[in-house]
């Protein structure tokens, strides 16, 4: 009976990574478009309209953000661990930008073919990549991007990798038979020499970048409904020598000087395999708790933390973060009309400008880093640096007990002062970077 069990698990797991694998190949060309626009090809072209701290991803499913079911969606928006880095940069004051290049299937063999054609300044084929021999038009974005890859690998300070687990996905349906070990033994000597050519490549395309990339999690869990407790330990055994090889390469690295770290995810994971995953319907990809907890390790391995808005009360519509510290006032954001207000003292306090406020012309008049932006209670014109420039809504006075605030639009300020303005409505935050 386990072994039915497991064998089942193993044959949903193996049929899971084929069809996440090839999302669009049952999906509209409208569907097709929205998935293939939601990853590298947007992402670059943001990436090149925004200078300041870049943040480039590559890898397989996981820096995707693949979750089940996603290639269904209308208008997929993957909202994985590279997403929740990228937030993490914003809230570390960094005028932040992200590419992201994971392609579904990807092993550490096509990783290395990428980024060594990316370094050779060459453009690889679509059948040199997962299910490219399809016709799957991500797939054919993505490798006609490789010169995009070489651009932003130039140009990154931080680049993410996962990678492996579709390399040792066979461990999976090897256990059964008893032969799992020998085939772990086999593949962990070629598993450290890809992952250690790719990451050669990245530092060869930009020596001065950090690179962090991640070990391994299991996602079956301890449960005898999933897997014997031997077989679990034989995972777990796999867990701790592919994350052995993991940190021998990012030793070698480091010691030759390259800065390179290892986001520890495998630990994060463990007991927590049913929570963090989809593995009881069959997916071995994590859940929204699962993104969060790899979001946690890679920032843990940048930063040293992993932050998070402050609680708010349930009238408080959104968190304002100004320069990685967030406005804290007793006079609350407003949404109207769409838009985010904020309180005129506050926010230029937070921002480090000065502010004069003409009471008689009800104007209020910003100076910072020789700009000057002023706003007029009710007017849809702000002037910046002498010049009128047209703003969907205009300032306008709020009553705040007895006292009558000023509240300024805050994209439009923050665009005339020159500032990175960043919604994240998965969280609820507007962030305001120099």
């Amino acid at each position: 009976m386990e072994k039915t069990r497991f064998s089942t698990l193993t044959a949903l797991l193996a049929v899971t990574l084929i069809a996440a694998a090839v999302p669009v190949a049952h999906a509209s060309p409208a569907q097709s478009a929205a998935y293939a626009a939601s990853n590298s090809a947007a992402a670059a072209a943001e990436a090149s309209a925004v200078e300041g701290y870049h943040i480039v991803s590559v890898g397989d499913s996981l820096t995707v953000g693949y979750t089940k079911g996603l290639e269904m969606q209308q208008n997929p928006v993957p909202y994985g661990y590279v997403e929740r880095v990228y937030e993490q940069a914003l809230f570390h004051g960094l005028r932040a930008s992200v590419s992201n290049y994971g392609i579904l299937g990807l092993t550490t063999e096509g990783l290395q073919r990428y980024v060594e054609a990316a370094e050779k300044g060459e453009t690889i084929k679509p059948s040199d990549l997962p299910y490219g021999d399809q016709k799957e038009p991500r797939i054919a974005q993505l490798a006609a991007a490789t010169p995009q890859l070489r651009a932003d690998l130039a140009s990154a300070d931080l680049v993410t990798i996962t990678i492996g687990s579709n390399d040792f996905l066979s461990v999976f349906d090897q256990l059964v038979k008893g032969d799992a070990d020998q085939i772990v033994a086999d593949m962990l000597p070629v598993y450290e020499q890809r992952l250690e050519a790719s990451l050669r490549a990245i530092v060869g395309i930009n020596p001065q970048a950090e690179i962090v990339v991640s070990d391994l999690y299991n996602p079956a869990p301890n449960n005898k409904l999933f897997i014997s407790e031997d077989n679990y330990k034989k995972l777990a055994d796999a867990s701790d020598a592919i994350r052995g090889r993991v940190e021998t390469v990012v030793k070698r690295l480091t010691g030759e000087g390259f800065n390179v770290r290892v986001a520890y995810v495998g630990n994060k994971f463990v007991g927590k395999e049913l929570s963090y995953t989809t593995i009881v319907s069959g997916d071995f990809h994590p859940n929204a708790q699962g993104y969060e907890a790899m979001g946690q390790s890679f920032a843990q391995a940048a930063w040293g933390d992993y932050r998070v808005p402050a609680a708010r009360d349930a009238s408080v519509p959104i968190s304002v973060v100004v320069a990685g510290k967030e406005l804290v006032t007793a006079n609350k954001p407003v949404l109207k009309n769409n838009k985010t207000y904020v309180p005129m003292r506050d926010i230029t306090d937070a921002m480090g400008a000065d502010l004069k406020w003409n009471n008689a012309a009800q104007t209020a008049t910003v100076t910072l880093d020789g700009k000057v932006v002023a706003f007029t209670i009710g007017s849809k014109t702000m002037i910046v640096n002498g010049k009128a420039v047209p703003i969907e809504t205009p300032a306008y006075l709020q009553k705040v007990g007895k006292e009558s605030k000023t509240y300024l639009p805050l994209a439009a300020l923050s665009d005339g002062l020159g500032f990175q303005v960043v919604y994240r409505g998965t969280i609820k935050t507007a962030f305001i970077n120099k």
